[in-house]
């Protein structure tokens, strides 16, 4: 099926109105799957850069069995979850191309059961090291933050350092705090609030978003010619980080 855009609305090849019925696939993309990622495990949590995510959202022998399952429910389109550690976690311009290779393969089989994705960049603020997902750790090591601290001094609240009961919908407060505003801060708007914030040399604000749009360019290479993407998005839910504060004392106390 070919799919346009036409004002607001999606359009066929026959020029019909299309309604897409989907789903997010799927939350599990937003951790490892070896070492296992899950929230709560602290032991090998600060390793980052020695994991995989192949495996994210589901083990390739298992695909079939869930698209089945998304097709016989009339689910034929999917919000397709990757993450830019997934892809770069090892290092700056070190790419993980078995999980490239598996994301293809995940992809080109869910064009066998006849379902379209949207590939989308996926973060919540900013990194699993600050609470969330998507970027790769050596980007906050690469600001000068010590992932090890960031609980400690109050930069950011994580799972697996806060221990459990975790407090729940806590997570979203790190919008605000130290480590996700201040990466948000330098990716969006580094060449004016810290012009003199340098990674390997080069402006902290070009260094990120050079390396982020590559990674997510690699992998769009990757799935080129498969003809059930239909687009990628750009990232989930950006903040603004420090961006318009004049006065820290007002914006997060």
């Amino acid at each position: 099926m070919t799919i346009r855009i036409q004002g607001s609305q999606f359009i066929d090849q026959f020029g019909r109105t299309l309604l897409l019925r989907g789903v997010n696939l799927a939350g599990s993309s937003k951790i490892p799957f070896q070492p296992n990622g899950a929230t709560y495990i602290r032991e090998g949590f600060f390793d980052h850069r020695n994991v995989s995510f192949v495996g994210r959202p589901f083990p390739l022998d298992k695909a079939d069995e869930h698209f089945q399952r998304l097709k016989s429910w009339g689910l034929t389109f999917l919000r397709f979850l990757v993450t830019w550690e997934a892809i770069e976690h090892a290092g700056p311009g070190i790419y993980d191309d078995d999980y490239i290779e598996y994301i293809r393969q995940v992809v080109s089989k869910a064009n066998d059961y006849g379902i379209q994705l949207f590939i989308d960049p996926h973060q919540d603020v900013w990194s699993r090291f600050t609470g969330g997902d998507g970027a790769p750790g050596w980007t906050l090591e690469l600001a000068g933050m010590d992932l090890a601290n960031l609980q400690e001094t109050g930069a950011a609240i994580v799972h697996a350092l806060y221990g459990d009961p975790f407090p729940r919908m806590i997570w979203p407060t790190n919008a605000h705090k130290l480590a996700a505003a201040t990466m948000f801060a330098l990716f969006f708007a580094g060449n004016d609030l810290a012009p003199n914030t340098l990674m390997h040399g080069e402006p902290a604000q070009e260094f990120l978003q050079r390396h982020y749009i590559a990674s997510i360019r690699r992998l769009a290479h990757a799935l080129r010619d498969l003809p059930n993407v239909v687009g990628f998005d750009t990232m989930n839910e950006p903040m603004r980080g420090y961006m318009g504060v004049d006065d820290l004392d007002d914006c997060c106390g």
